[in-house]
């Protein structure tokens, strides 16, 4: 009896240590981040992950700081691009706080849901993430959180998603409700600029002009420069150009100092991560099985090496014929072919649905050997829209045509292209046309 006694004893003893490391090591991480050192910030929430593990899993105490660490572990590694990873771990710490009845941690979870997965253009995850967020800040009345939540929905996902009339109508309730007024008035200038509604846009962006970040800034003149210049008002446009180009210079100052942590720190989080996998696994492997392993491979590969080379290219090739039959069944292309060789009433009576336009993305993706994912490296901001016409415009198919299946006038969608271009694809230092960056993709 009193050996038992002393092992439990000794296990809550043990219990308490690994708790209270745990939480050291939270803490820690929590100061890092607040200094904006992320990389650090990662290793002192891996650390106490990694502790925290080892403890009682069924104890609550146990669970909240578990579902503390894994959402801040996970917005370490979503700023870092490791997206699945992040979505994983926020996901394990919001069902972690609803167990508990935690809701303003639950709250926060969501929103951080919502943000990972609107950075992976998984609009309708984004969307119900948040909505689950809106709903629980009504529920505790935290006006503020309520108001940054509509902030970061309309420019993160309205926004980028082209859905502009909610982005103005969030953004709208944000800035009424005391956001701040100059990503407000940025937001609600940009789509309006988009919907083409100029005057109003003009109001908004010289309103995001007072901001103190020159972010903001950078991105008001910007859309100031093009509607000043599309009206004719050319010294105004000048001035405006020389303006984003000052605040383009004080935002790249910041984003430069960040982007040289954030290229080491996700060298640091990927080695940090492949570390924790080995030591999950147990490797009893000799070392003699693994040259011998080592030595058997090397022989099948030469021997078979051009056989496989071969192999390769007959099923390249296939593939390609493969991708080429499935395009020309995809309603997009065979409508698009349809206006090409004659426009009249019955072929502009189509309707394309969401799940055709992204078929159409995906064939022309692997048709031209990861196109897409060469585009948004180089212009990530793009929208599905856009995206959809970089296409349309891939395959060779004429303005006319283009404009007929986005539903615009020529004229529109004319100016809708040299804005993409302009806005989202460097056109101010690009001199080439918006085919010609297309086609060097």
């Amino acid at each position: 009896m009193t050996l038992a006694l002393t092992a439990g004893l000794t296990a809550c003893r043990q219990e308490a240590r690994a708790l209270k490391e745990a939480e050291t090591h939270f803490q820690e991480g929590l100061e890092r981040r607040a200094t904006k050192n992320t990389e650090a910030a990662a290793e002192s929430f891996s650390n106490a992950l990694l502790v925290i593990n080892r403890c009682d899993q069924k104890n609550p105490e146990v669970k909240r700081l578990k579902a503390q660490i894994e959402d801040n572990l996970g917005a370490m590694y979503w700023k870092h691009g490791l997206s699945d990873e992040a979505l994983k771990l926020h996901l394990d710490a919001a069902a972690l706080f609803r167990e508990l009845d935690e809701s303003a941690l639950l709250m926060k979870a969501f929103q951080n849901c919502g943000r990972v997965t609107a950075s992976m253009q998984q609009t309708s995850k984004a969307q119900v993430y948040y909505k689950e967020a809106l709903k629980l800040a009504e529920k505790l009345q935290d006006t503020a959180f309520h108001n940054e939540l509509l902030m970061e929905i309309s420019h993160d996902l309205y926004l980028e998603s082209g859905d502009y009339p909610h982005a103005i109508e969030n953004a709208t309730k944000a800035l009424n409700g005391g956001a701040d007024p100059g990503f407000c008035h940025l937001v609600i200038g940009l789509a309006h600029y988009y919907l083409m509604e100029d005057d109003v846009a003009l109001e908004h962006l010289h309103e995001a002009t007072q901001s103190e970040k020159p972010s903001i800034r950078r991105s008001a003149y910007q859309g100031l420069y093009q509607l000043y210049q599309l009206a004719g008002n050319f010294p105004k446009a000048l001035e405006c150009h020389e303006l984003y180009s000052e605040n383009m210079m004080l935002a790249d100052q910041e984003f430069q100092s960040s982007e040289v942590e954030r290229i080491k720190a996700n060298f640091d989080l990927q080695l940090e991560k492949y570390n924790l996998e080995v030591k999950q696994r147990q490797r009893n492997l000799y070392l003699y099985m693994i040259l011998g392993g080592l030595l058997a491979y090397l022989f099948v590969v030469l021997l078979f090496l051009r056989q496989k080379t071969l192999s390769a290219k007959l099923k390249t090739e296939e593939m390609k014929n493969q991708l080429e039959s499935a395009l020309n069944k995809n309603k997009v292309y065979v409508t698009a072919l349809a206006l090409a060789e004659q426009i009249t009433a019955s072929t502009l009576d189509f309707n394309l649905k969401d799940g055709e336009w992204d078929d159409f993305i995906e064939l022309v993706d692997k048709l031209h050997g990861g196109f897409i994912q060469r585009l948004l490296a180089n212009y990530p901001t793009l929208t599905k829209g856009d995206l959809q016409i970089c296409c349309l415009t891939k395959q060779g198919f004429s303005n006319q045509v283009i404009a007929i299946l986005m539903n615009q006038q020529t004229a529109s969608y004319a100016r809708r292209k040299s804005r993409i271009k302009q806005e989202k694809m460097n056109g101010f230092n690009d001199e080439r046309s918006f085919e010609e960056i297309i086609n060097s993709l």
